[in-house]
């Protein structure tokens, strides 16, 4: 598997960008990891003040002029984070920094950034699963009362290493398209699988294998599937399609009913927790803070002791974000990320559809890819409405034929 390419070329203009997202990316995924001690608290914070700070030098000394569309942008991003800002009682925060980083993207060609956090996040996850074996960090495990047993790698949660995985696997899937070779979908499944094998992740690696299974489908039959418009504008619109699956079955659940009861079993009780969550914290328009109690550890890398007790937690994302983040945040989310697939659709970026597709059905049992550093796709939103082309040689078809023509 060759992770350095030396087509990617990063320009003086996208440096402080590249930056601000490299220090946040090790950072954050660090926090995530039983690193965090060393870095949580005001640490952290300084780190996403000076990631926001890169950030906004290089819009003020090195940023071009603002059109329509982006000035429009600029107005949302700074809503969104008044919001985020509002909601979590902090104006440095890890979700607040999203909106900063995804604005300060715009002029980037997602297959850099798509190669670029491939890379750092494997080297990352790498060095956190290799701390844990030379017992630097702690390699905590647990065996639940049915005899399952996980292993955190070093990170604070077994789903975590999982979850970069299958970031990892979806943006080098992305970035390689046609020109995957068979050789980086064995190495991402043998990567996926041992990590599933450590965390019986079943989710997660699921996920990991539809993307890699996908994109080597993707490599024969891209064409075939663009030329279908009523079946790629319906996976347009799965993101409203998932919201809607989740809200339905936490606002209709009834323990009493069999079927749904068997539901919530095989969720591991995700349905029956975002029911009750509705019912006892309602939706707000900006969001409030609900005291969820997850499954965790501590400062001291032992398992939190009230977990057992008092947990009372929504992984479901679209749930989770609705409340934390109010309806406001949450119904623009839904529409640019809608927006965005739509764009794909039009652009015939397959890859990039499908993918995020995934994505959105992961989501409801999944709240960890409402975070940039578990799901780079993200960035996507600002690639597929802001960025402009300065080449007819970086639209998608354009290149699909060359390749067959033998021409790039």
């Amino acid at each position: 598997m060759r992770l350095f390419d030396s087509t990617i070329r990063i320009k003086v203009k996208e440096l402080p960008f590249f930056s601000a997202y490299g220090i946040f990316l090790l950072f954050s995924v660090l926090s995530t990891s039983l690193y965090y001690k060393y870095i949580s608290g005001a640490i952290y914070a300084g780190i996403i003040l000076m990631c926001m700070g890169i950030a906004a030098a290089g819009e003020i000394f090195l940023g071009s002029k603002y059109n329509t569309k982006q000035q429009y942008a600029l107005i949302i991003t700074i809503i969104l984070y008044a919001i985020i800002s509002y909601t979590s009682s902090g104006f440095f925060t890890t979700v607040g920094i999203i909106p900063i980083l995804l604005f300060s993207a715009r002029n980037i060609d997602f297959r850099k950034i798509a190669w670029f956090s491939a890379v750092m996040m494997f080297f990352i996850l790498l060095f956190v699963i290799l701390s844990a074996e030379a017992h630097i960090i702690r390699n905590l495990s647990v065996v639940s009362i049915n005899g399952r047993h996980r292993e955190f790698l070093g990170f604070r949660f077994p789903l975590n290493p999982a979850t970069i995985a299958f970031n990892i696997s979806a943006l080098w899937v992305y970035y390689k398209k046609e020109k995957l070779h068979f050789i980086e979908i064995f190495f991402l499944l043998g990567l996926n699988a041992f990590i599933f094998i450590k965390t019986d992740s079943k989710l997660a690696f699921a996920s990991s294998v539809i993307v890699l299974v996908m994109g080597f489908m993707l490599k024969y039959c891209c064409d075939f599937v663009s030329r279908r418009r009523a079946i790629t504008f319906f996976i347009c619109l799965s993101f409203i399609i998932a919201f809607g699956i989740s809200l339905a079955f936490a606002l209709t659940y009834d323990g009493r009913v069999m079927w749904m009861k068997k539901l919530n079993r095989f969720t591991e009780d995700r349905v029956y927790f975002a029911n009750l969550s509705l019912k006892e914290y309602g939706v707000t328009l900006f969001g409030e803070d609900i005291p969820w109690v997850g499954f965790g550890t501590e400062d001291s890398g032992e398992i939190a002791n009230n977990v057992k007790a008092n947990y009372f937690y929504v992984d479901n994302m679209y749930i989770q974000v609705m409340q934390r983040y109010g309806l406001l945040f949450f119904g623009a989310y839904i529409f640019l990320n809608t927006v965005t697939m739509l764009r794909c659709r039009k652009n015939n970026d397959m890859y990039a559809l499908l993918i995020l597709a995934v994505i959105a059905y992961k989501c409801i049992i999944d709240n960890l890819s409402f975070y940039i550093y578990y799901n780079t796709f993200w960035f996507m939103i600002c690639y597929a409405i802001l960025y402009k082309r300065k080449s007819i040689l970086e639209d998608p078809t354009v290149r699909r034929l060359l390749r067959k023509l033998d021409l790039i």
